[in-house]
């Protein structure tokens, strides 16, 4: 017999075989003769076999002519055998036990010819093999290091005070002062708590400035360890310090330590722009606002409102130079000026392409075929491998394929590692389900709100049902919730030109990749999808168990509940913990330079999306719902990050002129001639408008 069959008989046949290689001789003989009993009993009633009594058992005359009827009929009707199988079972009245033996056995052996280089339009063996092969992945622009983003900048000094350089008496100034950020409820505390990350960022300033006053000022440079405290940063003058002196002696005193704190800051300043090659007033105000609130805690005992450190000296003069970085952040923000060369953080976008749509088929699309199990040589990549190829994949689907929003979101997000839960009536027998966690388990602030991002799986989300279920991220912790609130996000299920789709990545890095086929190590498929129980194949990769993960927390809210564990969705390899806000910057960035050369960030992405809205002109209301999208504003979108080409912008409007000024304008070469100058004659004109009266000309044209 051949192994490329020409008949149902062959292919029976040939699937008998296969069985001997899995089962038992005693399961093996049951199984036979339940697909025996589908096949002549039921099966080919619908392909014009003829029984005298269907409802009787087959007599071997009988079995004879219905395996001469097998041979009769071609494979070509393979893909028909399923719902011929389930109209026989209705024409007969089958029971429903019968319908689930039987059945099972047509589903089990359809799925294993599906997977054969003889079913009927698939792919030739090799192509098909082929298919699970990533393309070569060439390297040439080497290291991220050989495309450094300010390349005069050099290496930085590190200066910031070390944990065994620290007294302990500072340690402990530095300890409530943390806490004085981060404790929801601070006895007199009249300004509000930050986010500990905002608290860390201010944490590592002050760090870095007792570390610079130990080892780079020349005032103070190797001044004794014991000497620094957080008034050196900070000057604090006591209530009883100052009733003891007059008011001109009062003003005298204030003055000098404005003079001490301007002048430090004025050193340091210089320090930052000469040694440490940081140019950016953003850089500068976020130096001011870490002295500002660690001047608010050292004076916490002298104001009963916040508005009353408006009335301290060395507050007014901080205030004043947050004012000067501001205009000069504005005034960058404006001019569009960077410290870093953007140019190598952009993608080089052809003339008629947007930098979206060059990031989706250069870096998007390739990430997705290095998903492929074998490398381009054949051989099945480690099971590590593929995890950690799904894991960037799905990095940048969340980015480049929806509205990308701020990079903390995916970086925490959540995924529950349990189930503890009775299944919901939506949810189908055999469908996946999982669940988000109750609130009662999840973090909470200070006022009892929610205060974390999940991704979960269900079959009803807002009203309606879904037959195959919609993943969703519940997103509650981001950094302009209070102005948008909570949102909630179906993930978009994107189908590509292989016929996957984004579910199926998903479902393949959090649980795990069964690849059917007879290979040397094949195992027996036992686990929940019932269309492959009893397939020979084998586990590919394990997905996101083959990082170790470490981050796996248990939360038990009272003795009569379930048990809750989750993890994070993104865990670095091996480390086994959730990524920090730099690393998950470069893990994105190195992906995109290894590509196409470019040190394309998460916070690029969100430009990226801006421009594209932007240059491809979406309606006012769909740039709101793309703001909305993104977390933020329009504009915010349009002061902050579009970055669109002057020729780009003044699209739109030549299109306008041209198309409501210039429709009717005949052939006659005089009236080209003169219509060309009028035409450059307003395009001067307009480059000296806003984008507001841009728009309003553009309205003015229309309503004409």
């Amino acid at each position: 017999m051949s192994n490329n069959p020409q008949n149902l008989w062959e292919v029976y046949q040939l699937y008998c075989i296969s069985l001997t290689t899995i089962y038992s001789s005693q399961q093996l003989q049951r199984i036979l003769n339940e697909i025996n009993s589908a096949i002549f009993r039921f099966l080919l009633t619908e392909f014009g076999f003829q029984r005298q009594h269907p409802h009787k058992k087959m007599t071997l005359a009988e079995t004879a002519a219905a395996k001469a009827h097998l041979q009769s009929l071609p494979t070509s009707l393979l893909p028909q055998v399923r719902p011929a199988i389930q109209r026989a079972f209705d024409k007969l009245e089958v029971s429903g036990a019968s319908r689930n033996t039987y059945g099972a056995r047509i589903n089990q052996l359809v799925t294993w010819a599906e997977l054969e280089s003889w079913w009927p339009g698939n792919l030739r063996r090799t192509e098909k093999f082929r298919s699970q092969c990533c393309p070569p992945k060439v390297n040439l622009y080497g290291d991220m290091s050989n495309t450094p983003l300010m390349p005069g900048k050099g290496k930085s000094l590190p200066y910031r005070l070390q944990p065994q350089e620290t007294p302990p008496q500072l340690q402990a100034e530095l300890n409530e002062f943390y806490q004085f950020m981060t404790v929801a409820n601070w006895q007199g505390r009249v300004i509000e708590g930050v986010k500990e990350s905002t608290a860390q960022g201010h944490s590592k300033n002050i760090e870095l400035f007792l570390g610079w006053f130990s080892k780079y000022r020349s005032h103070y440079a190797l001044m004794e360890k014991n000497e620094l405290s957080l008034s050196l940063i900070f000057p604090l003058v006591t209530e009883q310090e100052l009733e003891q002196l007059t008011p001109k002696q009062q003003q005298k005193l204030w003055k000098t330590h404005k003079a001490y704190l301007e002048a430090w800051i004025c050193d340091y300043f210089n320090f930052l722009q000469s040694v440490m090659h940081s140019t950016s007033p953003r850089t500068r105000h976020l130096k001011l606002l870490s002295i500002l609130i660690l001047g608010k805690f050292l004076y916490r005992d002298w104001v009963e409102d916040k508005s009353d450190y408006g009335n301290i000296p060395l507050f007014k003069l901080v205030n004043n130079l947050l004012k000067r970085e501001v205009d000069a952040m504005q005034e960058w923000s404006r001019n569009r000026y960077y410290v870093a060369d953007q140019s190598l953080k952009w993608p080089d976008v052809p003339e008629g392409k947007s930098a979206l749509s060059v990031v989706q088929s250069t870096v998007v699309e390739p990430l997705r075929l290095y998903c492929r199990p074998r490398n381009n040589r054949g051989n099945f990549r480690s099971p590590q491998q593929i995890a950690i190829s799904h894991q960037e994949f799905l990095a940048w689907v969340d980015l480049g394929l929806s509205p990308a929003r701020r990079q903390q979101e995916a970086r925490n997000l959540k995924v529950a590692l349990c189930c503890p839960v009775t299944r919901p009536a939506d949810v189908p027998a055999n469908g996946l389900y999982h669940p988000l966690p109750p609130n009662a388990v999840r973090d909470k602030r200070a006022d009892s709100t929610l205060e974390d991002n999940y991704i979960y799986k269900t079959y009803t989300y807002e009203g309606k049902y879904y037959q195959d279920g919609v993943w969703v991220k519940d997103i509650q912790d981001y950094k302009t919730r209070k102005f948008h609130g909570h949102k909630s996000f179906q993930i978009p299920n994107h189908q590509f030109g292989d016929g996957s789709c984004v579910y199926e990545y998903i479902e393949r890095y959090l649980y795990g990749w069964w690849l059917p086929g007879n290979y040397k190590n094949s195992q027996t498929y036992s686990w929940w999808d019932e269309g492959l129980q009893g397939v020979r194949g084998r586990w590919v990769t394990a997905g996101r168990a083959e990082f170790t993960p470490l981050d796996t927390c248990c939360l038990l809210p009272n003795s009569k509940s379930q048990m809750w564990s989750w993890g994070y969705f993104f865990i670095v390899p091996d480390v086994g913990k959730c990524y920090t806000d730099s690393t998950f910057a470069n893990f994105f960035a190195y992906q995109a330079h290894t590509l196409i050369g470019k040190r394309i960030t998460p916070h690029t992405m969100r430009y990226i999306w801006a421009t594209w809205g932007f240059q491809v002109g979406l309606s006012d209301a769909q740039l709101r719902s793309l703001a909305d999208a993104m977390g933020s504003t329009v504009e915010t979108l349009r002061s902050m990050y579009e970055r669109c080409t002057p020729s780009e912008k003044r699209r739109l409007i030549k299109e306008a002129i041209d198309e409501l000024l210039f429709a009717d304008a005949g052939n006659d070469d005089e009236v080209v001639m003169t219509n060309v100058a009028d035409l450059q004659g307003i395009f001067q004109s307009i480059q000296c408008l806003s984008d507001q009266q841009r728009a309003e000309l553009i309205k003015m044209l229309k309503s004409s």
